[in-house]
């Protein structure tokens, strides 16, 4: 995509900019969305921080995070993009096993 901007003004330009910003924030907010539609309040998830894996419970949704209650008793605001699910050793244990019949 060839698009020639060298004869646009100062104030084209300006509006072309705020034109993109405001394109650039609703494509970030509906990858945001479609992230977090994935999880519930009260789900057990894990997310990485510096040098460890973090695991605990997600207590809210914010507008572009979500806040889990971590097992050590603290809150992370953490991007939904971040966050994985957990699924717990009794929850695998319902799991059904498959085993091939011979």
């Amino acid at each position: 995509m060839d698009i020639n901007i060298d004869r646009l003004s100062e104030e084209q330009l300006i509006a072309l900019n705020r034109r993109i910003v405001e394109r650039i924030k609703i494509i970030r907010q509906h990858k945001t969305l479609n992230s977090m539609i994935k999880f519930n309040v009260g789900q057990r998830v894990s997310f990485q921080s510096y040098d460890r894996v973090i695991t605990g419970v997600i207590i809210k949704f914010n507008p572009k995070t979500l806040v889990v209650l971590t097992d050590d008793n603290q809150q992370w605001k953490v991007s939904p993009q971040l966050i994985k699910p957990l699924i717990e050793a009794e929850q695998a244990d319902k799991l059904t096993k498959l085993r091939r019949v011979e």
